[in-house]
C-alpha cells in the first residue's frame, strides 16, 4: 500500500495533476506515511516490546480505513464532494485513534521497556496528527472561518511536525542501528529518548500556538528547538564502522541525508517564517529530501526483511536495494524543488520511481537465484 501511494504521488507530482502541490503531497504524507507508520509503529513495537500481537482483524481494520479514507479525502477534494472528503478524513482521523489504541496495548503488555519510549513518542504522535487532521477537515470543508490561514498552518505543524517527525524521531536511535546490524549507541539511553521526544513534542506545540496567534517569532523559536532536538537525535545514533557502512551502501547515506534534510529546512522554515516569506518551495524539499528519503531507506531495509527465505535469500535482496540512483535521484529531487526547478524536480522523481519500481520488482519476482535457495 505504501508503495503504491508513493508511486501515486510522484506521478501526479511530475505530470502536474491536481491544483498545484496539494494532491502529491496529500497522497505521500497522508497515503504512503501514514500506511508505513500504521505498520511500521506496530512491527517494531511488537517485536522489540516482545509483546502480544494485535488481532490481525483489528490492524486490518486500521490499515483499511487509512488507505480507503486517503483515497475518498483526494477525490473528494479533486472534484469539489465536500461529503466525500470530510468522510474519507474522518476514516483516517478514526483510523489514528485506533492506531493510538493499539500501541497504547501493546505498550500495557510488553515483556521489556527498553523500546517504551518509542511507543510514547508513536502515542504523542499519532494524537497530534488526529488532531491536526480534524483542523485539516475543518478547512477542506470550509469551517475554519476568518482564521483559515492561520489553522492552516496549525494544520501543517501538527501533522509534519508532530505526527510524521515524532514518529520518525522516537524511532530512529532504535532503527538507524538495525540497519547496519550494530548495537546502539550507549548514549541513547531511556531517559534521554523521553527527554528529546517532549522536547520535539513542546517545540511542535509552540510552533502550532506561533501559528495560531500569527506571532512570526514564536513559530521560529519552535522551529529553532525542534532543530535543536533532532540533533540531539542525530547525536544519539551509532558511531557507523566502515565496514558497516559498506556493507549497507546507499541504504544508510539516504538515510543519514534525509535526516539532514530534515533539520536543514526545518531551520529554513524558521528563516521564512521570521521574515514571512513563501515558504512551500522549503516545505516541499523537506517532504522530498527528508520524509521521502528515509521512508525509502527505510524501505530498502524492511523489503528483504519482509519477504524472508533464508540468510541466502535475504542477503539477494539487501543486494537489490543498495541503489546509488535512488539515492542520487532523491537528493536531486530535493535540490529542485527548493530552487523551483520544475522540469528538473519531474525528471528526477520519474527517475527516482522508476528505480523504485525496478527494486521492489526485483524483489517480488523470483529469480534464478532465489530457485536454487
Amino acid at each position: 500500500m505504501t508503495a503504491a501511494f508513493v508511486a501515486s504521488a510522484v506521478i501526479a507530482g511530475a505530470a502536474g495533476i491536481g491544483d498545484g502541490w496539494w494532491l502529491p503531497l496529500h497522497l505521500f504524507v497522508v497515503g504512503a506515511l501514514l500506511t508505513a507508520i500504521s505498520a511500521v509503529t506496530q512491527m517494531l513495537a511488537v517485536t522489540w516490546s516482545a509483546a502480544p500481537a494485535p488481532r490481525p482483524d483489528v490492524v486490518a481494520t486500521q490499515r483499511g480505513l487509512v488507505a480507503a479514507g486517503t483515497i475518498a479525502l483526494v477525490v473528494g477534494r479533486e472534484t469539489g464532494r465536500t461529503r466525500l472528503f470530510v468522510a474519507g478524513g474522518a476514516a483516517v482521523v478514526v483510523a489514528m485513534l485506533c492506531l493510538a489504541a493499539i500501541l497504547i496495548r501493546i505498550r500495557r503488555d510488553a515483556v521489556t521497556a527498553r523500546f517504551a519510549p518509542a511507543i510514547e513518542a508513536y502515542v504523542s504522535a499519532v494524537l497530534a496528527g488526529a488532531v491536526g487532521m480534524t483542523i485539516g477537515i475543518l478547512l477542506g470543508a470550509g469551517r475554519a472561518g476568518s482564521n483559515a490561514l492561520e489553522l492552516r498552518e496549525v494544520h501543517l505543524t501538527l501533522n509534519v511536525f508532530g505526527l510524521i517527525g515524532l514518529v520518525i524521531a522516537g524511532t530512529l536511535p532504535f532503527f538507524a542501528a538495525t540497519q547496519v546490524r550494530s548495537k546502539m549507541s550507549p548514549r541513547a539511553t531511556p531517559a534521554l529518548m523521553r527527554a528529546t521526544s517532549a522536547v520535539l513534542a513542546a517545540a511542535t506545540g509552540v510552533t502550532a500556538v506561533g501559528h495560531l496567534a500569527a506571532e512570526p517569532i514564536i513559530v521560529a523559536s519552535g522551529l529553532v528547538v525542534y532543530a535543536l532536538g533532532l540533533v540531539a537525535v542525530g547525536a544519539m545514533l551509532p558511531i557507523y564502522a566502515r565496514k558497516r557502512v559498506s556493507w549497507a551502501g546507499p541504504r544508510v547515506v539516504q538515510l543519514v541525508a534525509g535526516i539532514a534534510w530534515w533539520i536543514a529546512m526545518t531551520g529554513a522554515l524558521a528563516v521564512t517564517s521570521r521574515r514571512e516569506t513563501d515558504d512551500r518551495a522549503v516545505l516541499q524539499a523537506l517532504v522530498i529530501g527528508g520524509f521521502a528519503q528515509i521512508l525509502v531507506a527505510s524501505l530498502a531495509y524492511l523489503g528483504p526483511v519482509l519477504r524472508g527465505g533464508g540468510h541466502r535469500r535475504l542477503s539477494a535482496g539487501f543486494a537489490i536495494t543498495r541503489s546509488w540512483t535512488s539515492l542520487a535521484a532523491g537528493n536531486a529531487a530535493a535540490l529542485a524543488a527548493l530552487t523551483g526547478s520544475g522540469r528538473a524536480l519531474a525528471f528526477a522523481l520519474a527517475v527516482w520511481l522508476a528505480d523504485i519500481a525496478i527494486c521492489a520488482g526485483r524483489l517480488v519476482l523470483p529469480t534464478r537465484q532465489d530457485q536454487h535457495v
